[in-house]
């Protein structure tokens, strides 16, 4: 069940004992988003929900952005472990891209999962590397969900395995249509060789 919507602050649902309530908090250059864990902290194994729509935009991750123009949806759970608040989910978007190969913009299904654990209190310099710190009874979801969309963008975008690419020679598009340049590369430690045959 859809818990809220871009822009707004998400209402509790007194019925809905395994759903948390999610709020988009307006913080100037960007939108914390905070799920309500007073519940599931204090009941060990207790397996909460959440679901909310945000953006780039909200997430200030920037204007030159594949996510710029399209919705980022969140949803994932947060589990009392005993030891911490382990919160798992996914990030689910439709990012746009120019094919490294042959310069064409193409747009694909993401989905990003993550995982955190959380404990209450103040971090220090003994903290553990891999444990993140909350107080009261709010967690902010912001940066997790930034930073790993952040982490998530490829070394190389192509459109399609079997892209073809441009032409070396002219740029043409071979996704396209076909062209009478010769592509033939020939290793330069053997052009005087081809240069010899040529000749006969």
């Amino acid at each position: 069940m859809k818990v809220g919507a871009r822009n707004s602050t998400f209402l509790p649902l007194d019925f809905l004992t395994n759903i948390i309530v999610v709020a988009i908090i307006d913080e100037g250059w960007w939108k914390m988003m905070k799920i309500n864990v007073t519940q599931a902290k204090n009941e060990i194994g207790s397996r909460h929900m959440f679901k909310f729509v945000t953006s780039a935009e909200q997430l200030g991750i920037g204007d030159e952005h594949p996510w710029t123009d399209n919705d980022i949806n969140v949803e994932g759970q947060v589990v009392n472990t005993g030891r911490a608040l382990e919160v798992t989910g996914a990030i689910n978007a439709v990012a746009c891209y120019q094919c490294d190969r042959c310069l064409d913009e193409f747009c694909t299904n993401v989905e990003i999962a993550f995982n955190e654990e959380f404990l209450e209190g103040n971090s220090s310099d003994d903290s553990e590397e891999d444990i993140s710190y909350f107080q009261g009874d709010e967690i902010d979801l912001s940066e997790l969900v930034r930073e790993n969309i952040l982490l998530a963008q490829p070394i190389s975008t192509v459109c399609k395995e079997e892209c073809r690419g441009l032409c070396i020679k002219c740029g043409n598009n071979l996704n396209q249509s076909e062209c009478s340049c010769d592509r033939h590369i020939v290793d330069p430690r053997l052009a005087e060789l081809q240069k010899f045959f040529n000749k006969d």
